[in-house]
């Protein structure tokens, strides 16, 4: 069991928190990604702590980190949580005009009102956009904002999720089909890696078969990809349009984990603690 038994916790972040890429979630967006999965961890340890467990998800795809930081943590504050963690600061990656001396003061100000309200938080860093060649363009821009984030937090003193060095997240295989969206193997990568950091005893089993199982691609993939999710991308850009727009969060009240799809089991290969389904082939990361 963890050292602090959370009862309460919200996330904040942007389609990565969302769940966007996960195989299930146009089919189910209320148990996708990796806050949903971390959800699930938390849920099990206060479980067996004898406490009661709530999860809200106030991630919305397309957000930037000055309204995750603004808006997201504002209405975080309402809900009363003992936990939150703020995901941040992808959709910066590729505009060159955000100043990261006012994305610092927000990380700052927004750690410090939460932490004011006696609230646990933990940050994660910046995704190393290195999976895809044609992301790393924007490699210079997320070493500069990991290392931002990571100053902010050791000046708040909080702890934060390394997805910035993680090699597990710099194959394509992890991603999803767009490249863009962790795929359900790095969602559980990166809910088993907050896990581990809060010390929390339960992990999330991480399915072998999945759509990508290589990390490359052939020029006709290639080319596929640039239709099927460039294209379209660019076309929303030029027209002013969002993702997000128009979408509400996913989870935005407290609300209970227990009817999870996932297999959870105690790390350093403990027993499994719970097996919704009939056990299926899985490959630990």
């Amino acid at each position: 069991m963890a050292t602090a038994v959370y009862r309460r916790y919200v996330a904040l972040g942007d389609s990565l928190t969302e769940g966007l890429g996960d195989d299930r979630f146009e089919q189910d967006r209320i148990f996708a990604g990796w806050a949903d999965r971390f959800a699930v961890l938390l849920n099990e340890d206060a479980m067996a702590a004898g406490e009661d467990f709530l999860y809200a998800n106030l991630a919305v795809r397309s957000r930037n980190s000055s309204e995750i930081l603004s808006e997201q943590v504002h209405e975080a504050l309402q809900l009363e949580p003992d936990l939150v963690t703020i995901m941040a600061g992808a959709n910066d990656l590729w505009r060159p005009r955000k100043s990261w001396d006012l994305v610092r003061a927000q990380f700052t100000e927004a750690v410090r009102l939460l932490k004011e309200a006696g609230i646990t938080v933990v940050l994660a860093n910046c995704i190393n956009p290195v999976h895809h060649w044609s992301f790393r363009g924007g490699a210079l821009r997320a070493n500069e904002l990991t290392k931002l984030i990571e100053e902010v937090a050791s000046e708040q003193n909080v702890l934060v999720v390394d997805v910035y060095r993680s090699p597990t997240l710099r194959r394509l295989r992890v991603w999803s089909a767009d490249c863009v969206h962790f795929g359900a193997r790095g969602h559980a990568h990166v809910a088993n890696k907050a896990a581990k950091l809060l010390g929390l005893p339960y992990r999330i089993e991480t399915p072998v078969l999945q759509p990508r199982l290589k990390d490359s691609m052939t020029l006709l993939e290639h080319v596929s990809w640039i239709a099927t999710h460039v294209t379209p991308f660019v076309g929303r850009r030029l027209r002013g349009i969002a993702a997000g727009d128009g979408i509400n969060p996913k989870r935005p009240v407290m609300s209970r984990v227990h009817d999870h799809p996932w297999t959870v089991r105690r790390s350093k290969s403990s027993p499994l603690v719970h097996s919704p389904f009939p056990p299926a082939s899985i490959l630990a990361e």
